[in-house]
């Protein structure tokens, strides 16, 4: 089968397709996904660029969505034909984070998802939400769900709280997203005005709080908002 492998010390000239074996055999609790889609998240781009140095020969992307074509013994949460979406931290399944660091993380610790098919145990995955496309599954688990974990898991954000978000990567637009469905004031940045008349353009649903967008400079100058919560991942 094919697939995208790294070469180090990482940069777009070193990301090949290459011909590897296919998947290794079923295991007890595995189960084999055909892949359809995958995200591209900051996180993809830093470890194929080598600012986060991998192992060579690396598999990059740490989304992929796709459909269950095989299970392992034991595996009864998810049966063929289903679509699912891989999970960031495979071993992070409740409660604080398992592990600090991206050593199980696939595109980065281990391979990831830039490739035809994959066994897996299933725990690594969950199940895609239904009438979603691959590719919409696929954007959830990284920055889906960490806008969702900032914002309603650690920040407790609430209709009528102030939330800004800085810039427009994937996490800044769920964010967005998120903070408005639940009835906050959202302010959005950007440097760029192509990239804020996108903002403005996007289906929040109308009739619900203000989308207020300022350039990244003048955050202050423009709107005096007290703000109780601030997304930015870098």
């Amino acid at each position: 089968m094919q697939a995208l492998q790294l070469a180090r010390p990482g940069g777009l000239e070193r990301l090949h397709v290459v011909d590897i074996d296919g998947p290794r055999a079923l295991a007890a609790g595995d189960i084999l996904v055909r892949i359809h889609a995958s995200s591209l998240n900051f996180h993809d781009f830093a470890v194929v660029s080598g600012r986060i140095p991998t192992q060579d020969g690396r598999i990059p992307l740490s989304d992929g969505a796709g459909v269950v074509e095989a299970v392992g013994e034991g595996v009864e949460e998810f049966a063929v034909g289903n679509h699912v979406v891989s999970c960031f931290f495979p071993s992070w399944q409740d409660g604080p984070a398992a592990i600090a660091d991206f050593s199980t993380t696939p595109g980065d610790g281990v391979d990831g998802y830039a490739r035809e098919r994959v066994v897996r145990p299933a725990s690594w995955f969950t199940h895609a939400p239904k009438g979603y496309t691959h590719a919409e599954a696929a954007t959830l688990t990284t920055a889906g769900l960490t806008a969702w974990r900032a914002l309603v898991v650690d920040g407790g954000v609430k209709a009528g709280d102030s939330v800004l978000v800085l810039g427009t990567g994937g996490v800044s637009i769920f964010a967005l997203q998120l903070a408005k469905a639940m009835g906050a004031t959202v302010l959005a940045t950007s440097s760029s005005d192509q990239k804020l008349e996108r903002l403005r353009a996007l289906p929040h649903g109308g009739g619900g709080p203000a989308l207020q967008v300022c350039d990244t400079g003048n955050i202050g100058g423009q709107y005096g908002l007290g703000l109780l919560h601030a997304c930015n991942v870098r």
